[in-house]
């Protein structure tokens, strides 16, 4: 394939609960013209984002048996490779990768394998800084390589931080990867333009990063003191047990709270309840109605650091009505 006709690629990461869905859902609404392969993957067994998606033309497809920088890489090739026998062209790829994705093993996917060199061209790699919470991760492997590595960084959340903190962050970001272009913005609210057909994505600097980029042995290690649960049931909740549960769980643990999101079958309500939350920032709204056809259920994914799971699984019991 010649330059001009490759497809190109956004590599979409960033640590746990910095806006991903939201920057997401604002690129695929921007691009009504194109048809946009999208691919999510999820940290655990469970997809809440799919559900979080917005539908247009785009083909969402997920990957949930794991971290897409680990053992799915093969499950991504090959879904890449299939999206290539379609009869309709895919304009552009769009990767959603795992809050505890390192981006390195999935940039090496195009650039090592020669069927997807030939096919594909990575045109930028986009990391969301949440500006609130970031300082309580930057030691973790995970946010420092996805900030090293990126050629944007997405600044979100500037609204609940201050002007000093803000330039605290700015220089501290520079430093760490002074190649990458910063944007601020508050709920993912950026120009698509600045995103998207930019090219920006540098070889040679990813390289000076991690000279290994282009070898087969690249190895990436989770931190495995951060654990996912996941839990379900078709019973329906109680609202006041709930609202109980999620005030404990914010109050009390959540500066071990990663991220946590779902969907909830509420007995007193027809509409689903769509919950998200980042450490003590919680938001909930109500979602569609159930219809007569769906099967109502409850789901909740909890991604964090020293997490009990007899204790979470105690209390989402307890929200049973």
């Amino acid at each position: 394939m010649s330059q001009e006709s490759l497809i190109p690629v956004t590599i979409l990461t960033g640590f746990l609960g910095a806006g991903k869905t939201t920057l997401l859902n604002k690129l695929l609404h921007d691009m009504p013209n194109e048809k946009a392969a999208v691919i999510i993957n999820e940290f655990g067994d469970t997809s809440i984002d799919s559900q979080l998606v917005i539908r247009t033309k785009e083909e969402i497809v997920e990957i949930n048996s794991g971290c897409i920088c680990c053992n799915v890489r093969g499950d991504l090739i090959s879904l890449l490779t299939d999206l290539m026998k379609q009869e309709e062209k895919v304009d552009r790829i769009v990767i959603e990768t795992t809050g505890m994705a390192n981006p390195a093993p999935v940039i090496q996917t195009f650039l090592i394998d020669e069927q997807m060199a030939d096919t594909f061209e990575i045109d930028s790699v986009i990391t969301m800084v949440d500006a609130k919470h970031i300082k309580l991760h930057l030691q973790e492997e995970e946010p420092e390589q996805q900030i090293a590595f990126a050629d944007i960084l997405l600044v979100n959340k500037t609204d609940l931080i201050t002007e000093d903190e803000r330039k605290q962050l700015e220089a501290q970001l520079t430093h760490m990867n002074p190649n990458a272009q910063q944007f601020y913005t508050t709920y993912g609210n950026i120009d698509t333009k600045e995103l998207i057909e930019k090219k920006s994505f540098d070889l040679d600097y990813a390289l000076n990063i991690d000279p290994e980029l282009l070898t087969e042995t690249h190895h990436h290690h989770h931190n495995h003191h951060v654990t996912s649960f996941v839990f379900q049931d078709d019973r329906p909740l109680d609202l006041d047990k709930v609202n109980k549960w999620f005030a404990y769980l914010v109050r009390i643990k959540g500066e071990s709270l990663y991220r946590y999101k779902g969907v909830l079958s509420i007995k007193q309500m027809e509409q689903k309840v769509v919950f998200q939350g980042v450490h003590m920032l919680f938001a909930g709204t109500e979602g569609d109605v159930w219809t007569k056809d769906e099967k109502r259920k409850s789901e909740v994914v909890i991604i964090g650091k020293h997490l009990d799971h007899q204790e979470l699984e105690k209390g989402f019991q307890y929200c049973l009505a």
